[in-house]
Formats: C-alpha cells, structure tokens, sequence
C-alpha cells in the first residue's frame, strides 16, 4: 500500500530533523551511472528543511505533499569543522547548523524521503 508523504510526515514526530526530499527517479539514474551514493544525493534531493510544520516548511514542500514514499533512510553526516582547509568532502548544506559539535568534527543526520515525483506531472 502506497503513502503520500503528507501522511507519512505525520509519522514523523518529535523534534525537528532536517528532512532531505530525493527524487527517487533521478537518484536511481544517477546511481548507476556512478554519480550518486546513498550517503550522497546531492544532485536528486528536490529541497531540505527541518520539518517544525511552519509555513516556511510548508512552502518548501507544499507541492510534493501528495506524491508517493518510495523509500526513507536516516542518514548520519560526519565531517571535520575545517573541511576546506584540508581538501575534504564538504557537508551537504554547510550553512546548516551541525546537531552534534565535537572538538573537530560535526555531525547531522538527515530524514531522507524518497519519492516519486509522477503525481506532480499528472
């Protein structure tokens, strides 16, 4: 039985994680052609926002509310505070505020919802 993600971010409760909404389509391409890794979805994630039900989130992701999960993962992102500095592997949304600050690395975890997108087309 399929679920819209406006009722599967019902379930989502407690908090407020940073949701990541991949297209899952576009990541599964991406993903065989060597461009995209679970940790990784850089290039498929449609927008991020934590999800506080506020009407900036709203906006956000108003218009993928009826399309379908295909899929969810927690993902756990551990980077060094000085990841340029060292030729590293940025954080997905540097600008976002690290949940967890350690002496030189930070952790985030995301929510990572897959979805199809085809409900929005038709």
């Amino acid at each position: 039985m399929a679920i819209k993600l406006n009722s599967f971010l019902e379930i989502l409760q407690g908090g407020a994680p940073t949701i990541r909404l991949i297209d899952n389509e576009l990541f599964e391409e991406l993903r065989q052609q060597g461009k995209a890794h679970w940790q990784r979805p850089d290039m498929a994630v449609l927008t991020t926002a934590y999800l506080d039900r506020t009407p900036l989130f709203y906006a956000e992701f108003g218009k993928y509310l009826d399309c379908e999960v295909v899929h969810f993962d927690t993902i756990h992102e551990v980077t060094h505070k000085q990841y340029k500095e060292k030729g590293l592997l940025p954080p997905f949304k540097p600008e976002l505020t690290a949940e967890y600050d350690f002496k030189e690395i930070q952790q985030k975890t995301y929510y990572d919802i897959y979805i199809n997108t085809e409900a929005m087309h038709g």
